[in-house]
C-alpha cells in the first residue's frame, strides 16, 4: 500500500494562494506601486519554479502519451475561453496564435518538460547539466520570448529536472533541518529578494520569457543575473519544503485541487480591475492591498470546492483518453510484453515510490533454486507432469516460458 505525501499538497496549496493573490496585486496596480510591488517581488522569486520543481517530483513516464494530452486538452480549450473572456472584458483583442495567452503558458511548458522526460531519467546528469546550462544562457536567444512558452521552458527547467531527480531528497533533508536551522535557511533565502527589491530589477526577470536583449544587457551580465535568480529560488524553495510540514492542514485539500484553482481564478481575476483601482483610489494602497489578501483567499477557498477539480479531471481525462485511442488505433500492441524478473520489478517499484515520495507495499520475491517444490496454489490445478509435493523436471521450461528455438533455452 503507498501512501501519500501531505507535505507536498500543503506546499502546493500555499503556492497556488501566492499565485491567485499575485495575480489580485497585478490588476490592482501592481508593479508600479511600492506596497504591492514588495510582495509581488517576493512571491514572483519563487513560487513558480517551485511549483514546478514540485511538478517535476510527481511527475511520471508512464503512459506519458496520457499525460501529455490532458495538459494539451486543457491548453486548447483554456486558450479560446480566455482570449473570448478578456476581450470582451477589457475590449483588448489578441490575436497572437501562437503566444499561449497569460497563465495558459505553464500548460505548454509542461507538454515540453513531459516530452523530455523520458531523457531526464535515461540520462539524469546529463540532462541536469544540460538544463542549468538551458536556464542560465538561454536567454542569448531573444527571438523566442512567449512564443510557445519556449523562454519560460528553457528557464524554469532546471526546476523539473531538479525536482525529477532529486525532489524528494531535498524534502527529506529540508524538513529534517532542526528549527534554528530552518529559520537561518528562510533568512538566507530573504536577503536575494530584498535585494532584488532594493535595486529595483526589472520584473520581468522574473518572468523568465525575455531575453538578454530585452534588458539590453551583455550575455555575460545576463547569464550572472540568471544564476542569481535561480540560485534565489532554489533556496526559497528549499525553505518552504522545510516548514512543510508545519504549514496547516487545510492547505492538503487546496494543493490537491491546485490546477482547478490555477485555471479558474484567471477569469475572476481579470474581471475586478475597475473594482479594485476604484477601492485604492478611495481608501489608499495599504487598505487595498489588504482587500486582495482577503479576496484571494475567499477565491482559494471557493475554487477548491470539490466539483470544480472533479470536472476538469472528468473533462480533460476522458477528452484525452479519446484522443489517445484514436492516435494508437493505427499502431495496434501486438504480442505480450517480456515479463521482467521479479526481483527487478520490485527493486523498480520502489525506486519509483521513493521518487514520489511514497511508502511502496513490499511484495515478497519467492527465490527457489533448482530441485525445489513449486507449492501448488489452492484451489489451483497442477501443471501437466507435476504432482503436488513433487519436485518439478529443472530440465523442463515452465508453463507460459518462451522457448528459445534457436539458443535451446528459455526466457520468463
Amino acid at each position: 500500500m503507498q501512501t501519500r505525501d501531505y507535505r507536498l499538497d500543503k506546499a502546493k496549496g500555499l503556492l497556488i494562494a501566492l499565485v491567485v493573490l499575485g495575480h489580485f496585486l497585478e490588476r490592482m496596480g501592481g508593479w508600479g506601486l511600492d506596497s504591492s510591488r514588495a510582495l509581488l517581488t517576493a512571491f514572483y522569486s519563487f513560487h513558480m519554479p517551485a511549483f514546478i520543481l514540485l511538478a517535476g517530483i510527481t511527475a511520471k513516464s508512464n503512459k506519458l502519451l496520457d499525460r501529455i494530452l490532458v495538459f494539451v486538452v486543457l491548453l486548447v480549450t483554456a486558450q479560446p475561453i480566455y482570449r473570448y473572456w478578456v476581450t470582451w472584458v477589457d475590449t483588448k483583442p489578441d490575436t497572437d496564435l501562437i503566444e499561449p495567452y497569460w497563465i495558459t503558458w505553464f500548460l505548454l511548458a509542461m507538454v515540453w518538460w513531459f516530452l523530455l522526460l523520458p531523457l531526464v531519467e535515461r540520462f539524469p546528469k546529463t540532462m541536469l547539466t544540460l538544463s542549468i546550462a538551458i536556464g542560465v544562457f538561454g536567454g542569448v536567444l531573444s527571438e523566442v520570448d512567449y512564443a510557445l512558452s519556449i523562454g519560460r521552458a528553457m528557464t524554469f527547467f532546471p526546476f523539473f529536472v531538479i525536482g525529477k531527480l532529486y525532489g524528494m531528497r531535498m524534502l527529506r533533508w529540508a524538513g529534517g533541518l532542526s528549527i534554528p536551522k530552518k529559520l537561518g535557511l528562510s533568512v538566507l533565502s530573504v536577503l536575494p529578494i530584498v535585494a532584488f527589491f532594493v535595486n529595483e530589477m526589472h520584473h520581468r526577470w522574473l518572468y523568465g520569457a525575455q531575453g538578454f536583449e530585452f534588458f539590453d544587457v551583455s550575455v555575460p551580465l545576463g547569464a550572472a543575473i540568471r544564476v542569481c535568480l535561480l540560485g534565489s529560488a532554489l533556496m526559497t524553495t528549499i525553505a518552504l519544503l522545510s516548514w512543510s510540514q508545519h504549514l496547516p492542514g487545510f492547505l492538503i485539500v487546496v494543493g490537491q485541487r491546485s490546477l482547478a484553482i490555477y485555471l479558474l481564478h484567471g477569469l475572476v481575476v481579470w474581471g475586478v480591475d475597475d473594482p479594485l483601482n476604484n477601492f485604492r483610489d478611495a481608501f489608499g494602497e495599504v487598505p487595498a492591498v489588504l482587500a486582495c489578501i482577503v479576496a484571494s483567499a475567499v477565491l482559494t477557498a471557493v475554487l477548491s470546492w470539490g466539483r470544480f477539480d472533479w470536472a476538469i479531471r472528468t473533462y480533460s481525462t476522458i477528452l484525452s483518453g479519446w484522443i489517445a485511442t484514436a492516435l494508437r488505433a493505427p499502431f495496434p500492441e501486438r504480442g505480450l510484453r517480456p515479463k521482467s524478473d521479479g526481483a527487478d520489478t520490485h527493486q523498480r517499484d520502489a525506486q519509483n515510490a521513493d521518487d514520489r515520495g511514497e511508502q511502496p507495499h513490499h511484495r515478497p520475491v519467492l527465490h527457489m533454486r533448482r530441485g525445489d517444490v513449486r507449492p501448488t496454489p489452492v484451489g489451483a490445478v497442477p501443471e501437466r507432469g507435476v504432482r503436488e509435493g513433487v519436485p518439478a523436471d529443472p530440465q523442463a521450461p515452465h508453463r507460459g516460458d518462451h522457448v528459445d528455438h534457436q539458443g535451446g533455452g528459455h526466457t520468463s
